[in-house]
């Protein structure tokens, strides 16, 4: 270090002394190693105590003993309840088992599995049905021959001891009594808000919903399984025979989407009422009086896979009914109404609202009778029918009336004084209506093969064969004295009775002035 003085002016000021540091090579290099290592202590800690320790606690051996698991308990009973009591090895234990329907069987299957480590998820589930190990005894609920297994047990070792003479002997036999299995399925979608948060965070009663759901649906349960995620939420998946069911829930948005796909030949829309009863847990009020809004679903069917021209073309579900109806997700509502199978068709009729024309919102307002316009007008809000036959769609609640008007008066204006009038199909009853209308009529003969048709119509699609705004008729047409209904074959019946060699032409039945035909 090196200094100077200057004076100046008049009266001398001393300045500062320059000075200069001298640090040696060896002091920076040991300052930036130890600087690098005390970042490398706190990121390596820091690792262990927020990811790691998650991690090998999902993995421990015994749970128990790992106090990773000391977590606040997201499921049923919430925090402090009796769940959050249990271990977390007991809370496993409590899992609901897959059931084998009396009547079914499973094939041998290989069950590979993978899990991955991730500490977003606080517990893991997998259970299992298989063949037991040597024929001993299995548990009582699952018939003989099957027990379960719990998350990666052994249950192929029973089979793989098995003479190679014994299992091709079973292979034949199953072989011949399994029936044709297209590259095929049917999917089903399905979305619900509004559940009940605590019902969507609890893994085991989302299984034993899942579980009932299969069950009831007559399907077969494999393998299931189920992660509750951290903080909250569980996703699940089911592995059918017939394919797979799965389901995600939000509880905090009271959300589950669930989806359901099989290969079977057995209808999926029926189990839509299922799946409603079991998932669409409405919320409990908050407060004594609170206004709950109810669980909303939308839903949609599709047709899956590659089938043949002619079994794509005879499905119903792949005509309108599917088009039109099923495979639409964004319905405000869509509900079975009728689906039945009669001697001569397939009748579906639904009730549905679409958004473009209608909303739930006000058809909800309409029946809640507080003196709104909506509740002065229900008539107005109404969800919309449609009526199909054999996947055909024929006729809609508000599409009825300009329908059956177009089809029935242009040809009775244009008969001077139309008496006797024929109705060829018409089960709907809307047809006989729009007759019945015309006072110059003294006899109105509806003749519909489908006596099941007409009694579908009369109790499900009452406004189409309503004349109670007739004058001198009846609340239902076909009550009318003018009317007749005769379920036969329309063809066989005129022919019996019109034609030369008819059987029937001793009855002497009197020409009609108008025939009408409403029938496909």
């Amino acid at each position: 270090m090196s200094s100077s003085e200057t004076a100046g002016g008049g009266g001398g000021r001393a300045m500062a002394k320059p000075y200069l540091v001298m640090v040696s090579l060896r002091f920076i290099f040991l300052s930036l190693l130890s600087t690098i290592l005390l970042a490398f202590t706190i990121g390596r800690a820091a690792r262990i105590i927020l990811l790691e320790g998650p991690s090998r606690a999902l993995l421990f051996e015994d749970p128990s003993d790992s106090s990773m698991y000391d977590r606040p308990d997201y499921h049923e009973a919430g925090y402090g309840g009796p769940a959050g009591d249990q271990s977390q090895h007991e809370r496993r234990g409590a899992m609901p088992e897959p059931v084998l329907l009396d009547g079914k069987e499973v094939p041998r299957t290989v069950y590979s599995s993978k899990n991955f480590d991730t500490p977003l998820v606080s517990t893991s589930s997998s259970m299992h049905i298989a063949k037991p190990k040597g024929g001993g005894s299995p548990e009582k609920s699952l018939g003989e021959g099957w027990q379960v297994c719990r998350n990666g047990e052994d249950c192929s070792a029973a089979a793989a001891k098995k003479e190679p003479e014994e299992r091709d002997e079973e292979d034949d036999d199953e072989e011949e009594e399994e029936e044709e299995h297209l590259p095929a399925g049917q999917h089903l979608l399905v979305d619900i808000k509004n559940i009940d948060g605590t019902f969507l965070n609890s893994e085991e009663r989302l299984a034993r919903a899942m579980i009932d759901v299969v069950n009831q649906s007559r399907l077969t349960l494999l393998s299931y399984h189920c992660h509750s995620l951290i903080p909250m939420g569980v996703s699940c998946v089911g592995v059918l025979l017939e394919s797979h069911i799965s389901f995600h829930t939000w509880p905090d948005e009271g959300v589950i989407t669930l989806d359901l796909f099989t290969c079977g030949s057995n209808p999926l829309v029926p189990v839509m009422p299922i799946i409603e009863r079991l998932f669409a847990v409405p919320r409990k009020p908050l407060v004594s009086g609170e206004d709950v809004e109810p669980p909303g679903i939308v839903w949609s069917h599709k047709l899956r896979g590659f089938r043949g021209e002619d079994a794509h073309s005879r499905n119903p579900l792949a005509r309108d009914l599917g088009h039109y109806m099923l495979e639409i997700m964004d319905f405000d509502m869509k509900k079975v109404v009728v689906s039945t199978q009669s001697e001569y068709q397939r009748i579906d009729v639904y009730e549905v609202i679409r958004p473009r024309f209608r909303d739930l919102l006000s058809y909800q307002r309409s029946l809640s009778g507080d003196g709104s316009y909506e509740a002065l007008h229900p008539e107005l809000y109404r969800p919309d029918r449609v009526l199909f036959l054999d996947g055909v769609m024929q006729s809609t609640l508000y599409g009825d009336e300009s329908y059956h008007e177009a089809l029935v008066h242009p040809g009775m204006f244009a008969h001077p004084n139309p008496k006797r009038v024929a109705i060829i199909g018409g089960g709907e009853g809307a047809t006989l209506r729009e007759v019945l209308k015309h006072g110059t009529v003294e006899k109105a003969v509806m003749i519909e093969i489908d006596e099941v048709m007409v009694n579908v119509a009369r109790e499900h699609l009452p406004s189409w064969s309503d004349c109670s705004d007739v004058v001198g008729s009846a609340d239902w047409c076909g009550d009318d004295e003018r009317a007749e209904i005769i379920c036969e074959d329309a063809l066989a019946w005129f022919l019996d009775r019109f034609s030369d060699s008819g059987t029937k032409r001793a009855e002497g039945v009197e020409p009609f002035d108008i025939i009408i035909m409403d029938a496909l």
